[in-house]
């Protein structure tokens, strides 16, 4: 579980999901393929991708690690874990 990260992309060795940077000045400059209507900050992104190879564990539900881990990257988002992973589900079956 491997997240490259760039000056202008971050992208993981588990899941397609992406994040761009779209700006250079403002603190909130980047973009979540799943999450595709925000922008958040690099830190946000980061946990955005996190949260998305999360998202591919099949234990996220059931390991209480695994959830609280997930738990804090969706909060970083203002997301619940529900919705986080709601979304992440609808891009799953698009």
């Amino acid at each position: 579980m491997t997240i490259h990260i760039g000056d202008w992309l971050m992208t993981s060795d588990r899941t397609d999901e992406q994040a761009c940077r779209v700006a250079e000045k403002w603190e909130a400059s980047w973009r979540l393929s799943w999450l595709p209507e925000r922008l958040v900050t690099r830190a946000q992104a980061l946990a955005g991708m996190d949260l998305a190879e999360t998202y591919d564990r099949e234990d996220v539900r059931h390991d209480r690690l695994v959830r609280a881990r997930a738990l804090v990257h969706a909060a970083e988002l203002g997301l619940t874990l529900d919705l986080a992973l709601l979304e992440l589900g609808i891009r799953r079956c698009a």
